[in-house]
């Protein structure tokens, strides 16, 4: 079976998001682990193929076995029996610390809510006016500069940052509402998209060619960056969305209850307040305290997590398939 090392310490092997979002995990939360269990983490990172690589392995063999998802990849997975169903009673008693918000948002059967982060606006300080928010995008000062990049991997989250600047409903409620698709989808087409990004590698690289003036990305791979980018600002609108993830155990993994014993750790407040200090997401836990100035940027409690919308795919899934295409009929016309 996969995960063994060659001693007799059991080796985890769990999945992360690519990019730096891999590498502050492993910095924050590998010692962690090993300090607290015996065993040895090995992270790895991941992308849109995660439930591809789940898919194509024997099911008794999986090729990792926790994962991090979000939406789409949470919903899907979920559906495709490609995740166990986590045992809170027995193994994640600390799922009693999360905001109920978060708990609500999709089903916590097969996946827990311990991280995340906010949509942020970047843009290039040269600009005539700042991009303060949503429907700045659509402003003269947008369309009148090289133009914006967006998020080309996960159509939801460009589509949720024109949901709420569209503001024709509460809390991007334009996204489960057919009514409101044509507008949503007029807002997206007005913005200038000229850079189509994969990471914040991408991004950054593109104003650096002048492709883009302005983006949207993800105030995790971005606020400890900034001062790398002088000619760079962002912005954190007060109406907000966002991405969060739930982290899995994999179908069929030998290692299921140490799976769930590191989900459960992720969700102690002590190594979410820990786990601030490298890197700048939102946690989900009431106890946890961020590391210097987050708090005057991510919710620090149940109110606060309520104002940032969290994509809820069970109500999306209906028109999914739809925005996907239009989303990549846009790609290929720019």
């Amino acid at each position: 079976m996969g995960g063994s090392g060659g001693d007799s310490t059991p080796t985890l092997r769990v999945t992360a998001w690519s990019g730096n979002y891999g590498e502050r995990f492993e910095k924050a939360i590998k010692p962690i682990f090993e300090s607290r269990f015996d065993a040895t983490l090995e992270v790895n990172t991941g992308w849109n193929s995660l439930l591809a690589k789940i898919q194509s392995a024997p099911k008794d063999d999986p090729p990792f076995d926790v994962t991090v998802t979000c939406e789409p990849v949470y919903y899907n997975g979920r559906n495709a029996g490609l995740f166990e169903p986590l045992r809170y009673e027995e193994n994640i008693p600390n799922i009693d610390h999360v905001y109920d918000y978060y708990k609500n948002v999709r089903p916590i059967t097969h996946g827990a809510p311990a991280d995340g982060a906010p949509l942020t606006i970047l843009y290039r300080d040269s600009l005539d006016q700042p991009v303060e928010t949503w429907s700045d995008f659509t402003s003269q000062t947008v369309q009148n500069s090289a133009g914006v990049g967006v998020d080309s991997g996960f159509w939801i989250y460009p589509l949720l940052g024109a949901a709420v600047g569209t503001d024709a409903a509460p809390s991007a409620g334009e996204l489960y509402q057919k009514q409101y698709h044509d507008t949503l989808m007029d807002t997206l087409e007005t913005w200038p998209i000229t850079g189509w990004a994969a990471s914040g590698t991408d991004v950054w690289q593109q104003f650096r060619n002048g492709i883009i003036d302005a983006a949207q990305w993800y105030f995790g791979q971005v606020y400890y960056d900034m001062e790398n980018h002088e000619d760079v600002s962002f912005s954190m609108p007060s109406a907000n969305a966002g991405y969060m993830d739930n982290w899995a155990v994999v179908r069929g993994t030998s290692k299921r209850t140490l799976g769930e014993q590191f989900i459960n750790m992720l969700l102690d407040p002590e190594v979410q307040s820990k786990w601030s200090e490298d890197h700048p997401l939102f946690f989900t836990t009431d106890e946890m305290t961020y590391a210097g100035d987050l708090g005057d940027y991510l919710p620090t409690n149940a109110e606060e997590a309520q104002q940032m919308a969290l994509p809820r795919w069970d109500d999306l899934a209906p028109y999914s398939e739809t925005f996907s295409n239009k989303f990549k009929r846009m790609k290929t016309q720019s």
